[in-house]
């Protein structure tokens, strides 16, 4: 019986040590233990500038039943910023609320040329790898015209790249809700002022036609900006 107890004491002791033992080790090789389970998200060390078109006294394109372009692009920017994010990007907002930019500089007469200097500069000097414009578009002259369209500087090749990958994404968040829309080329551009004006590559992304009642449904809705957003992630995971 004596040799029992003693055999089961013994047991215990070196059951304890080992505890110890594990416990030391765990404390000491915790940085390699981790990096066996980390799994290293997408757009690790990424930085990404989103550019929310328009604001404040600025609506953008509208519509008569109140529709306003500006709280389009912002929902949706914010909604991007949050999935670029849980990917590990770091993610630089021009506007994070319903402003324009006009009053942070007095370099030119015009309103509008000063908010999107204050844009362009905000770009230049973020230390970005890309940015991204979001607006909606608008045709009135041509209310059946719809569907996303992503410009790009001619000049620019990385541009063009972000630009064709962005498009094909966008057009497959439209298919994935149901809907059918011309499948576009992105198109090069030497005139637009964001475009011309800033030092890394990026483009200008028209999500859909405010003027065309399909997608501007759409557009408001919650679901379908998180479905742009998500693809528009999806395309900057493709694009790195």
């Amino acid at each position: 019986m004596k040799d029992l107890i003693k055999k089961g004491q013994g047991k215990k002791i070196l059951l304890m040590l080992l505890i110890i033992f594990l416990i030391y080790y765990v404390q000491f090789h915790r940085a390699q233990i981790m990096s066996v389970f980390h799994i290293k998200k997408s757009l690790a060390g990424k930085v990404v500038v989103i550019d929310p078109g328009h604001g404040g006294i600025d609506s953008g394109a509208f519509h008569k039943d109140g529709t306003l372009e500006k709280n389009i692009n912002l929902l949706i920017s914010l909604k991007l910023k949050r999935a670029l994010e849980l990917e590990g990007a770091r993610v630089i907002m021009t506007r994070t609320k319903d402003e324009s930019l006009d009053a942070r500089n007095n370099k030119s007469s015009s309103r509008h040329r000063r908010d999107l200097i204050e844009r362009a500069e905000i770009i230049n000097n973020s230390g970005a790898n890309i940015f991204l414009s979001i607006h909606v578009n608008s045709e009135k002259g041509a209310p059946n015209v719809r569907g996303p369209m992503v410009f790009y500087y001619r000049e620019s090749y990385e541009s063009r790249r972000l630009a064709e990958i962005l498009q094909k994404h966008l057009e497959k968040a439209y298919i994935s809700s149901g809907q059918r829309v011309p499948f576009r080329i992105p198109y090069p551009n030497s005139s637009l002022f964001l475009l011309c004006n800033t030092r890394i590559p990026g483009v200008i992304i028209e999500v859909g036609f405010i003027t065309n009642s399909q997608d501007r449904q759409l557009l408001k809705t919650s679901d379908f900006q998180e479905l742009i957003s998500g693809e528009i992630k999806n395309a900057l995971i493709e694009y790195f």
